[in-house]
């Protein structure tokens, strides 16, 4: 019995973490659309592996080739981010 409680209670903080880890994304704010044709992650054309996986962050709209690429952008985020900013403004030239 204690087994089966101490069970559902790590069910119950790993549920809380995965939701709150989720929460810091939803706001009411306006998503800027993702200006690219190609992968923020491997430069590879959108589309080419199938339905792009998209999420926001921080209210810009992110594509990746597959959810396989999110950990890499979430340890390196303020890269990906720069490297979004650069090419959007070479775009705009």
């Amino acid at each position: 019995m204690k087994n089966l409680k101490y069970i559902l209670v790590m069910l119950a903080v790993i549920c809380a973490v995965s939701l709150a880890s989720r929460a810091d994304d939803s706001t009411n704010a306006p998503v800027k659309p993702y200006p690219l044709k190609t992968c923020l992650v491997c430069d590879m054309q959108l589309g080419d592996m199938g339905k792009p996986f998209v999420f926001v962050y921080k209210g810009q709209e992110i594509e990746l080739c597959d959810k396989s690429e999110k950990p890499e952008f979430d340890k390196n985020a303020d890269k990906y981010m720069k490297k979004l900013a650069d090419e959007a403004a070479k775009m705009k030239k």
